[in-house]
């Protein structure tokens, strides 16, 4: 048993309070870095030792393996033991598993659905649907998310349509395959069973009195871990295992909801102590995780919120010493951005940062392509967590076979435009102007997007270049891509981040329409404030580094098409360098932020500013007087500085860059006027 002196040893004191709360029903509300899992394993520790509970009648239950893997590393750390049993730490799924084939009624056999998919295709060919893998997972997504909303197939029109569902048919079409799905899994005394029945029949079992009686004997006491994730299905079962008891320990953190689409709902969390007036409710906002920068930029970040979840405001409080500021930079392209990136990681690595405690996050899988390519040019190892590396992909392994076989035809013209075969190659692939729907069918379209790109950029760089040659490139860069190494920097959706930290954490591809994702700006505030919990989950990954980036262009064709994430607008990240943006903080990277001290997503605007129309049409009146270019006299940047810092003297104006004795000679006077009358005149 675990000594009763140690088990309070290194807890502040609003996690001593959550251990010492007595049996019966306690709320952790517990922010990012704030020692949650200790705190739980802890009060598990407390219950036993005190005699309130025995370790065989606890069950804790997670949401994925690797989480129900470190519940149980440290309940056995702290030696919890009994006789006989000992706690049970699963997911909920592997719960419902072993409760099912414990309980489970005679004369009726089952066996676990391993691949859902050929199931789904068969009810989709019965209803007339024609359909590819990606369409077809789509189908099966939305499956699981009614299965886990207790959405019945009759109502799933209704419901999907209230819940603005992405899907790839309509409604009553995936209604339709739904119901012929369930119906494919009957067959007599025999069912087919896939992971979300296991918790559906794992309550109904319990509906038996013997059953629930047998059960709630074994088990009386409940922790569940990341609360805020929990589905409805699955707190009917949570409902069906605790039946009129109380003895509930839930922890989570709403601000971390971040998989809606699945189904996943805070409302338990948020709702516990109006379910169990007599609750403990204990607060973590100590964080023991991030410096009190990352901290700081995290709090800005979601306590902007115009949707913000009721009872969400927890405010972490930084606990390290102070590290370094949170650095935001702005790049021309996304190649820039990617070749920016990857100099920094360098950077970290030749200063002691293992390549293991480096993580790069994005938004979709398809954006790890320039990263893959440029870490492995700059030899430094990494992984792809949570998807396949970007050349390894099926749709990406599809493309090249097919670009292959084009390429060795003999009956192309000779002149024939490699961009556009390769565009009509990769079309029936998925590749189309438009962006599909559902998404899985997206996350193809994506990758393919990505390989396109890839395409024009070889082609930029070497103009004419034949659909052979350009394939021989690409087939290049796949077998150069090293195999990635464990050890290596990790590359991840900001999904797959969930629950992990690293020391150095880049967040890149930081737009609008990228974060937040464009569906999600055209489906309301609910769906754009996800998007901004899910930027604060990838800010709380980070200990001590952390980079903020983003690119105005796809290509660098020098038009910027892209606007910096509305989610950094008004956030400080310290703007006092030199080198940084005025308004934001950003890294200055282009010789015309530099001079006009703002980067391209806080550029002055014409019609919003009167003192710049002003410089402006002081500037073309002083060209034609002198029969020279207006960019001779002054570059658009110089004017925005002007207009930006509002000189008052030939001193300040001197400061601007750019701007040096011969232009003050030549008119400063004259700009100083300009600014004199029009600035103050226009509410400087």
């Amino acid at each position: 048993m675990p000594d009763p002196h140690r088990i309070l040893d290194g807890l502040d004191p609003e996690q001593q309070r959550a251990v010492l709360a007595s049996r019966g029903p306690v709320c952790v509300l517990a922010g990012a870095g704030t020692g949650k899992t200790r705190t739980i394993t802890r009060r598990i520790a407390h219950l036993i030792d005190s005699g309130q509970v025995s370790p065989g009648h606890v069950l804790a239950v997670t949401f994925t393996t690797r989480a129900a893997g470190e519940l149980r590393a440290r309940l056995r750390a702290l030696d919890i033991s009994g006789p006989g049993a000992s706690v049970q730490a699963q997911t909920f799924h592997a719960a419902a598993l072993r409760q099912l084939r414990y309980f489970w009624p005679r004369g009726l056999t089952w066996e676990l659905l391993d691949h859902k998919l050929p199931v789904v295709a068969h009810a989709a060919r019965r209803v007339g649907v024609t359909t590819t893998s990606e369409t077809l997972r789509d189908l099966a997504s939305e499956i699981e998310w009614a299965k886990g909303s207790l959405i019945a197939p009759a109502d799933y029109p209704a419901r999907a349509a209230e819940a603005a569902r992405d899907v790839p048919f309509g409604h009553d079409v995936v209604a339709a395959v739904f119901d012929g799905y369930e119906a494919a899994k009957r067959d007599g005394s025999h069912l087919l069973l896939d992971f979300d029945d296991l918790i559906i029949y794992a309550g109904e079992i319990l509906r038996e009195p013997d059953a629930a009686s047998n059960f709630r004997a074994r088990y009386r006491c409940f922790v569940v871990d990341e609360y805020q994730d929990i589905t409805p299905v699955q707190q009917r079962l949570l409902d069906s295992w605790l039946g009129e008891r109380d003895n509930l320990t839930v922890v989570g953190d709403a601000n971390q909801t971040i998989y809606s689409f699945a189904g996943a709902t805070a409302e338990y969390l948020l709702g516990f102590t109006r379910r169990f007036p007599d609750a403990t409710l204990v607060r973590l906002q100590r964080d023991y995780r991030s410096t009190p920068e990352v901290v700081a930029v995290a709090n800005q970040v979601i306590g902007a919120a115009t949707e913000r979840i009721p009872g969400t405001r927890l405010e972490l409080i930084g606990q390290r010493d102070r590290g370094p500021a949170p650095r935001p930079a702005e790049f021309a392209d996304d190649m820039r951005e990617a070749r920016g990136v990857v100099a920094q990681i360098k950077h970290l690595v030749n200063a002691g940062t293992p390549p293991a405690e480096i993580a790069v996050l994005y938004r979709v899988n398809a954006q790890s392509e320039r990263f893959e390519e440029v870490l492995g040019e700059a030899g430094i190892p990494y992984q792809v967590r949570g998807a396949e590396a970007f050349f390894t992909r099926t749709e990406i392994v599809q493309a090249m076979h097919k670009l292959t076989d084009a390429a060795g035809r003999d009956d192309l013209p000779a002149d024939s435009d490699a961009a556009r075969v390769v565009r009509a190659v990769l079309a029936p692939l998925g590749l189309s102007t438009d962006e599909p729907v559902g998404p899985h069918a997206k996350a193809r379209w994506e990758s393919l997007r990505a390989l396109m790109s890839v395409v024009d950029e070889l082609l930029a760089d070497e103009p004419g270049m034949s659909l052979r040659r350009l394939v021989s490139e690409l087939t290049i860069r796949a077998e150069d891509r090293h195999t990635p190494e464990r050890t290596g920097v990790t590359l991840a959706s900001l999904h797959a981040a969930k629950g992990l930290e690293w020391d150095a954490v880049f967040l890149v591809g930081l737009t609008e329409g990228s974060v937040p994702i464009a569906q999600a700006i055209g489906h309301g505030p609910q769906a754009i404030e996800e998007e901004r919990r899910l930027f604060y989950v990838g800010i709380t990954r980070a200990r001590e580094h952390l980079y903020l980036s983003w690119s105005l262009s796809r290509t660098g064709t020098g038009r910027v098409t892209r606007r910096r994430t509305r989610f950094l607008d008004g956030i400080d990240l310290d703007p006092r360098r030199s080198g940084r943006c005025s308004a934001c903080g950003a890294d200055l990277v282009s010789p015309e932020s530099r001079v006009r001290g703002r980067c391209g997503s806080c550029r002055i605007e014409e019609h919003g500013d009167e003192l710049l129309a002003a410089l402006r049409t002081w500037r073309r009146d002083h060209a034609q007087e002198r029969g020279v270019g207006e960019l001779a006299v002054l570059t658009d940047a110089m004017l925005e500085a002007i207009a930006d810092r509002r000189p008052a003297d030939t001193e300040s104006l001197a400061a601007i860059p750019g701007i040096g004795p011969v232009k003050l000679d030549q008119f400063g006077g004259e700009v100083l006027e300009v600014v004199r009358v029009r600035g103050s005149a226009g509410g400087g």
